[in-house]
């Protein structure tokens, strides 16, 4: 067995969603509109099983945003964004706190220095 395998260790993902506006009329957008808000008011984060959301906020124009959460079961990030793809074009993306990286950087350009020498 691999070292560390068979525990589940939590990922962090940035969500990036932008609501999907382009194509529709203005009738169309403005329904969809109040459709998000009203779907939107019934949302509660603590029903997000097996998700913790660090940071939830919107763009400056309110067309779209980014959620941070953090799980180790990538299904119910799955969950929490189907709930809104009638709405929105979303966008997942695993990250890593720049505590983590800066050694592994670090790790690879110690080798790359030393792989590019003859």
């Amino acid at each position: 067995m691999l070292p560390g395998a068979g525990r589940e260790k939590s990922m962090k993902y940035m969500c990036e969603y932008t609501i999907r506006t382009a194509g529709l009329s203005f009738d169309q957008n403005i329904a969809g509109g109040e459709a998000l808000l009203t779907a939107f008011s019934k949302w509660k984060p603590e029903e997000e099983k097996g998700l913790t959301i660090h940071a939830f906020v919107s763009d400056l124009a309110g067309r779209g945003g980014f959620i941070l959460v953090e799980t180790n079961d990538p299904k119910a990030i799955t969950a929490f964004a189907a709930k809104y793809n009638y709405w929105n074009d979303v966008k997942v993306t695993p990250v890593l706190d720049v505590g983590e990286v800066v050694p592994i950087s670090a790790g690879a350009l110690d080798w790359a220095r030393k792989a590019s020498k003859g």
